[in-house]
């Protein structure tokens, strides 16, 4: 029996049905997996940005991770059998670049469609219209060879008309975007395009809903996957056009497919699906993705956590605040720590430069967690030590109970 909809929620009740959402309760994690995991994973989280900074591990790898257990080489070969051999995954751009379940593919029909009109990605298209004769020459290439990366085109003898791999790229990139080509493989992370119906089932290219369904639909499936969100979240999960997204958010409200909800702290109203169910959970002790759904807006991760979050890749390194590869540490329905890392294979060694305290503080048993989860980390990447530096306000402490063990 589905719960009825409380009227208000605390901050620890919204906490509580977020982390439940996405996966991330303290259930126990299986000593073995196979695809039905990836399958319970994506029931949760809807849709998994890929990325290719690899500091410690592709974002996409400890994204899932935290939800599933594993080892790391296990989880990458997982994945790949699920996305380029069972096809249950494919790849789009549904939040950023990133894997969704395959089915799912006809519900951003309406994007490629609009990335076709010139109404997306403005550059890309404009270099499609100048360069139509080119374009056409990437399919038919494909059409009778086959997968090609763009490192494939850029080899082609020189007696060819072929331009250089930036073009090559650009137009297969947007051959991507709208729907003619998807991705076949990846070997060493590139990409292998093809055409779409040679790697997407049939079915999927049968009746896709009209944008206005298929808006609805994803509003309806972030509600579930985010717990309980604002209007910015919603539109923010899978990236829909902010005014016709929250458009379409009043509709659900009538509908009564989305209730609106008023959470403690908050400055704006809260809205969840009719179906979710609030539990109380305790989270997982675990370190997040940088682009893990639960925190990867950031409006929202100091909303519901009062986690004020960025990402210093791009800051010159004089000018970090916390660090290059900061990841935030989910205890006891908390963000309460966040830790620089690096995995140093020369070395064999998890570097730490950094690690934070929030101004909550965090006890005894929270620093014990933290240490145990980085050495589940490091023997995650296959590495036999761990260094702490000295930055951070918390890095002694840590240090300390790294070392007791």
């Amino acid at each position: 029996m589905v719960a009825a909809s409380p009227v208000e929620l605390s901050e620890g009740q919204a906490r509580a049905i977020a982390i439940s959402a996405q996966g991330l309760d303290n259930s126990s994690l299986s000593a073995r997996l196979d695809p039905r995991h990836v399958r319970r994973a994506f029931r949760s989280i809807g849709v998994l940005q890929i990325d290719a900074v690899n500091t410690i591990a592709r974002s996409h790898l400890l994204v899932l991770r935290a939800r599933l257990g594993g080892s790391h080489d296990g989880l990458r070969d997982l994945l790949d059998r699920s996305a380029y051999q069972r096809r249950d995954l494919a790849e789009y751009w549904c939040h950023e670049a990133s894997y969704l379940p395959v089915d799912d593919w006809p519900l951003f029909a309406w994007r490629m469609r609009r990335a076709e009109k010139g109404e997306l990605w403005k550059g890309i298209w404009r270099f499609a219209v100048e360069n139509p004769k080119f374009i056409a020459q990437v399919e038919q290439h494909i059409v009778a060879n086959g997968a090609v990366s763009a490192g494939e085109l850029q080899k082609r003898p020189p007696k060819t008309t072929w331009w250089g791999w930036s073009d090559a790229k650009i137009a297969l990139e947007w051959l991507f975007w709208i729907g003619k080509l998807a991705v076949s493989k990846r070997e060493n992370f590139t990409r292998y395009y093809d055409l779409s119906e040679r790697v997407l089932p049939t079915k999927v290219f049968e009746d896709p809903p009209t944008e206005t369904d298929a808006h609805l639909e994803l509003l309806r499936r972030a509600a579930l996957h985010l717990g309980v969100a604002s209007a910015e979240d919603l539109v923010d999960y899978f990236r829909l056009p902010k005014v016709a997204g929250k458009e379409r958010i009043k509709q659900l409200v009538e509908s009564s497919d989305l209730l609106p909800v008023q959470v403690q702290g908050w400055d704006r109203t809260g809205y969840v699906n009719a179906h979710t169910q609030h539990k109380a959970c305790t989270s997982r002790s675990v370190l997040l993705s940088p682009f893990d759904p639960l925190v990867w807006f950031r409006p929202r991760s100091q909303r519901l956590f009062n986690f004020k979050y960025r990402l210093e890749i791009y800051v010159p390194a004089h000018k970090r605040v916390h660090g290059y590869y900061v990841l935030p540490f989910l205890h006891n329905n908390e963000l309460c720590a966040r830790v620089d890392v690096k995995a140093d294979v020369t070395t064999n060694t998890l570097q730490v430069p950094a690690a934070f305290e929030e101004p909550q503080g965090i006890d005894d048993v929270a620093v014990e967690a933290l240490s145990a989860e980085l050495r589940a980390l490091a023997a995650w990447r296959k590495l036999e030590q761990i260094r702490v530096g000295q930055r951070g306000n918390l890095a002694r402490r840590l240090r300390k109970a790294l070392n007791a063990k």
